[in-house]
């Protein structure tokens, strides 16, 4: 990940405001120095040796620091993990996802989980046993008030007067997780998502450091440590990539032994089945993880599970709410064999194209079996005549993905092959007609005279798959008989596209995208060119491309037009570069989520009498009863700030999200 000055600042103040300034001075002295031994951060940082022990213990004790130790060097230099601290700034979403996916339980140990950083699992189950035993006395305390003498009559008299009822507050205090065996299966749970992995001895080493030391240990085993000649370099790069994948593995060692154990979801349901008929406890279960296992958040399996809600969004605007459920399903059945949402270009290399796994594919039948019952398929499927569909266009089946890195404006794409002849090299054709909310009605329930036909559910089920596959975006592919598959790489490519486009509307209005699509379509063009195509005045184009130019939408190339270089002489060609285009929006929205921090702790001093009250044990809980009206007024306009502060810190992320990480 490239580090700019406005992430790393970023990162900085997200740490401040999770855990303290100690940590935060000392992230950011790795930040501006680099990679640093606990000798140097003390003369940047001007800390004692105790206080940088304590920082540096909490930084890896969140998985926020990486460190090395060099062979013959006694100091271990450490190095700041950008990528983890970014991920902060996503907890609330990673809970969202795990209480929709999993339950409110599962989210409630991700959350412990995050709090307290690498876990044990013995330390995790005692802390869950303390709480649900500190349940239990409560409850028995309450039991025994309610039957004082302990002959199961409740007391319906206090000192001679009635006594007042409950309130119905006990659901809310009841535990999520009441034995332990309930948490081991959320575990297991989350082990089997991938949502939690084991942390090894190289976890804390950083990627270049990795990829350094498994580069030196392979040339040791080449005659006078060099690589010599093309086959051997080859066979080199493929042993480093082997080597980097069972690296990559071992993190993957919970799952694996949670397989060989036969301790798989299914066998679990079995067993729990067995149990209850059997009168048997569900605790007796030994589930067979070490408890010296130390455990972490996954967060590139986080981000495959935050981009399928992503994907459901954008299908749920550009076909409609049934459509997209049944895009999620799809897109949950594909993520349970996929790990992360980019490939490595190192760690993922393959020499031959028989050696890459094979791409992930689900079946209509498949995807038929998880659908809920409930959901109603032919809502969002227009209707057409027969006689209007092709067929065999609807049926064609694409085996390889599509070429195209980026696509360009559908309008513009028809405008540049309107003088070309009618040739469709192999593409489907679309049926242009209408279904419902305005989207491509395709493959959808035929009648006679578009009159209605009854169809089962699994033709429906099609119909919507058919539609996705049809997608300008490229939502999905049908890759064989009854097959379908995502081609992540170019759907990715396509809704960049579209964020940054909508970004540049949404600064210099619908004529500034239009003269960017052109660019793009066109490439390097100078004004008069530009001016003949756009059929737009010299002068509001000058006005448009120069505004275009201050915020880095576009770039302009000068030309001489003689040996002597003259600025007069010269003439200038305009030209879009979509990867500066892409990091300027990035450095923009890292300042605007800076900006949100920062006001947010402007606020905080401000009220800081009021959000010191509500801090007292007296106060807590009890903030309507026990604070005065101004006070309570202050309070509520805080946290509406609050709330919209980080929310639009959390709108700007989902920005980020998709065009950095997914």
């Amino acid at each position: 990940m490239l580090v700019t000055a406005p992430l790393a600042e970023f990162c900085t103040l997200t740490i401040d405001e999770i855990y303290g300034e100690l940590p935060s001075r000392i992230y950011a002295s790795l930040l501006m120095r680099g990679r640093s031994t606990i000798q140097q951060l003390a003369g940047d940082t001007g800390m004692n040796a105790r206080q940088l022990r304590h920082g540096l213990a909490l930084l890896l004790q969140h998985n926020l620091l990486q460190y090395h130790l060099d062979a013959g060097s006694p100091h271990y230099f450490y190095e700041a993990n950008v990528e983890h601290a970014y991920n902060l700034a996503r907890t609330g979403k990673i809970l969202q996802m795990v209480e929709e996916t999993h339950g409110a339980a599962a989210k409630d140990v991700m959350q412990t989980i995050i709090l307290t950083g690498l876990t044990r699992v013995g330390d995790l189950v005692d802390a869950y046993q303390n709480r649900i035993d500190r349940m239990n006395r409560i409850k028995e305390k309450l039991k025994a008030e309610e039957d004082p003498f302990g002959n199961g009559v409740e007391s319906h008299e206090v000192n001679g007067e009635p006594k007042p009822k409950p309130t119905p507050q006990s659901s809310k205090s009841d535990p999520l997780i009441s034995s332990i065996a309930d948490l081991n299966k959320i575990i297991y749970k989350l082990v089997e998502a991938e949502l939690l992995i084991g942390v090894h001895k190289t976890s804390f080493e950083s990627p270049e450091d990795l990829l350094a030391t498994i580069e030196s240990d392979i040339q040791k085993t080449y005659p006078g440590g060099e690589v010599k000649g093309n086959k051997a370099k080859a066979e080199y790069k493929d042993k480093v990539a082997e080597a980097l994948r069972k690296n990559r593995s071992e993190s993957r060692s919970l799952k694996r032994k949670l397989e060989q154990n036969g301790l798989s979801a299914k066998r679990r349901k079995l067993f729990d089945g067995a149990a209850s008929a059997n009168g048997t406890p569900d605790g007796e279960m030994d589930l067979g993880i070490d408890p010296q296992q130390v455990m972490c958040i996954n967060y590139e399996k986080c981000l495959v599970e935050l981009r399928n809600r992503r994907l459901m969004h954008y299908a749920e605007e550009a076909f409609g709410q049934t459509t997209s459920w049944v895009y999620a399903s799809l897109l949950n059945l594909l993520s349970k064999d996929i790990s992360r949402c980019r490939d490595d270009p190192i760690t993922d290399r393959y020499e031959k194209d028989e050696e890459k796994p094979a791409p992930v594919v689900v079946t209509t039948s498949q995807l038929l079996d998880v659908l809920k019952t409930s959901l109603d398929l032919s809502v969002g499927l227009g209707q057409v005549d027969a006689d209007k569909i092709s067929v065999t266009a609807a049926e064609k089946i694409a085996e390889l993905p599509p070429r195209k890195k980026f696509f360009i404006d559908v309008q513009a794409e028809a405008d540049a092959n309107a003088s070309s002849d009618d040739d469709d090299e192999g593409e489907d054709v679309k049926p242009a007609t209408n279904g419902v909310n305005g989207v491509n009605g395709t493959h959808v329930t035929n009648g006679v005279n578009g009159t209605a036909k009854r169809v089962d559910r699994r033709t429906q089920l099609r119909q919507h798959l058919l539609l996705l596959s049809e997608s300008t975006q490229g939502f999905l592919r049908h890759c064989g008989a009854e097959e379908w598959t995502v081609d992540f790489v170019p759907l990715m490519a396509a809704l960049r596209q579209a964020e940054i486009d909508a970004t540049i509307e949404n600064t210099v209005g619908r004529e500034g995208v239009r003269l960017v699509r052109m660019l793009r379509a066109k490439g390097k063009l100078d004004e008069k060119a530009i001016m003949s195509v756009a059929l737009m005045r010299k002068a509001d184009m000058s006005k448009k491309l120069a505004e275009m130019h201050k915020y880095g939408f576009v770039q302009t190339q000068e030309v001489p037009r003689e040996a002597k270089a003259d600025v007069k002489k010269s003439f200038f060609l305009w030209y879009f570069d979509g990867t500066m285009a892409l990091e300027r929006i990035l450095d923009v929205s890292y300042k605007t989520m800076i900006h949100s921090l920062q006001v947010l702790d402007t606020l905080r001093e401000k009220d800081q009498h009021v959000l010191s009250l509500i801090k007292r044990s007296d106060v807590k809980g009890q903030e309507d009863d026990k604070l005065r009206k101004i006070h309570k007024e202050k309070l509520t306009q805080f946290l509406k700030l609050e709330r919209m502060l980080l929310g639009q810190i959390q709108r700007v992320d989902d920005l980020v999200a998709v065009l950095r990480d997914y």
